[in-house]
């Protein structure tokens, strides 16, 4: 029996997922490590994160790099902030001897959630960006506009301390001295001298005292906190308006699906759902795979046409998302 395998890469800001599959769409192993953007991370972490999360993969579906057909990474920030050829060295592993496939973060979850249809995926994680693809294969996304929504989860993070700071918070002390203590402050006070810290509060996009307050943002929402939830509000608005721009380079009606630990949560995919509800012209739908089972079927794809019998294989390979 042949042992040829593609693999999938899911290179965000905070984490990789690796899958590992056979032709027909069967994951035989699965990885996850640490971010592989060189946008979050210096580049020999991300490229020790790409490399480790590959190796440990193989491992686990009990097959080496000689087994490798096709590979395809999604990376966050390629043809960004970090150009597709530094994103390729990043892949130079010795005994990969096919080319890699290397793509924005945002092209395999629209794989993911699409299986080749056009539509818009909105990824709000550590990041965020806006993708449509037409039927034509044409992609646009937000930046092309000159439009970013503000809702990844550092982003959220930001305007919780904009809020506490300017004391629009009075309202939900109790939800803001629940920041306060992830932030290791008693007080306003405390946070004031906190953010002249120039060690303490940076605007990196990532590995920063914002990011690990999102989920407690989101969760704070479904609980009822009005103070959370104008938070979310603010930055599922520019969500919002990101998909209508990019959606009106599209056919209507325009499926729509979202990936990234902040629009995924509970309540930012309910309230997304109830602003297109009223509206013919959008549809929005739950993605057919994960953004890493995308890119297994994309490298699958490039062996082999991939029909509907992977992307059934593939539909239930959730590793590592909400």
């Amino acid at each position: 029996m042949s042992n040829d395998v593609v693999i999938g890469v899911d290179g965000g800001g905070t984490k990789t997922r690796v899958a590992v599959a056979n032709l027909g769409g069967c994951v035989l192993g699965t990885a996850e490590y640490g971010g592989a953007s060189t946008e979050h991370n210096d580049p020999e972490t991300a490229q020790q994160n790409l490399r480790e999360g590959i190796w440990s993969a193989l491992a686990d579906a009990n097959r080496s790099l000689s087994d490798v057909v096709a590979l395809t990474a999604g990376i966050a920030g390629v043809g960004t902030g970090q150009d597709y050829a530094e994103a390729k060295r990043l892949l130079n592993i010795d005994g990969l001897t096919c080319e890699p496939q290397v793509v924005n973060d945002a092209v395999i979850a629209h794989i993911g959630a699409f299986c080749g249809d056009p539509g818009v995926i909105a990824v709000c994680g550590t990041g965020s960006v806006i993708l449509g693809i037409t039927a034509d294969g044409d992609q646009i996304q937000n930046y092309d506009c000159l439009h970013y929504a503000g809702a990844a989860a550092h982003n959220l993070g930001e305007r919780a301390l904009h809020t506490i700071l300017s004391g629009e918070a009075s309202k939900s002390w109790e939800f803001g001295n629940r920041l306060l203590g992830r932030w290791d402050c008693d007080s306003v006070s405390d946070l004031r001298v906190a953010v002249q810290d120039e060690n303490r509060f940076t605007n990196v996009v990532s590995g920063n005292p914002f990011d690990n307050v999102a989920p407690l943002i989101t969760a704070a929402a479904v609980d009822g906190d009005s103070y959370a939830q104008s938070i979310c509000d603010d930055a599922l608005a520019e969500v919002v308006t990101g998909i209508r721009i990019v959606g009106g380079f599209l056919d209507a009606p325009v499926a729509v699906a979202t990936a990234g630990s902040v629009l995924q949560s509970e309540y930012m995919t309910a309230e997304l759902r109830q602003r297109f509800t009223d509206g013919e012209d959008y549809r929005v739908v739950g993605p057919s795979m994960s953004p890493v089972a995308g890119a297994v079927f994309d490298a699958i794809d490039r062996m082999e046409s991939a029909g509907d019998a992977v992307a059934e294989q593939l539909t239930d390979h959730t590793i590592g998302y909400p």
